[in-house]
């Protein structure tokens, strides 16, 4: 693999670096992606516009075959890892639906959604109470709240159980 960088302050010699690598990047993107030809091609077509974009944006001024390559194989992992996720959601999605019960202990179901979900990203993700507040959308004196609820209808269940 050639070490030769491009300037691509310019986009004259974007285009320069484009027309010198598009064959070799093209080839790496058709080798990882097999027989699935516009695949490869859609991947290479992402990554060099990234690298325009970067370019223009001032955040790259040098590209090199390494830096194309690297971007074609980063772009074709999230492919996979996306399409991945995508089959899961849908193989969930036709599944029966499961209730509630048969993943979140008793105690847990019984605590309304928001609470619950403020519970689970507090202490089952870890999550300060900022980011708690951040991923509900709400304030952190609100998320707060929640947490509160949520503790203390725990606690009473508790009491009633025991």
């Amino acid at each position: 693999m050639s070490t030769q960088t491009w300037d691509v302050s310019s986009e004259q010699g974007f285009m320069a670096c484009y027309r010198a690598t598009l064959p070799e990047v093209f080839r790496y993107a058709a080798m990882l992606c097999g027989s699935d030809r516009a695949l490869a091609e859609d991947i290479v077509q992402d990554v060099y516009l990234g690298a325009l974009s970067a370019a223009r944006d001032g955040r790259v001024s040098e590209l090199s075959i390494g830096y194309l390559i690297v971007a074609v194989r980063h772009r074709h992992l999230d492919r996979l890892r996306s399409s991945a996720r995508e089959s899961r959601r849908l193989r969930l999605v036709a599944s029966a639906p499961v209730s509630v019960e048969a993943f979140v202990p008793s105690l847990l179901a019984s605590v309304p959604e928001r609470e619950r979900a403020a519970l689970v990203l507090r202490y089952v993700d870890d999550l300060p109470v900022a980011q708690v507040a951040k991923e509900l959308g709400v304030s952190s004196h609100a998320a707060e709240s929640l947490l509160a609820r949520a503790t203390r209808r725990l606690r009473n269940q508790e009491v009633r159980d025991a």
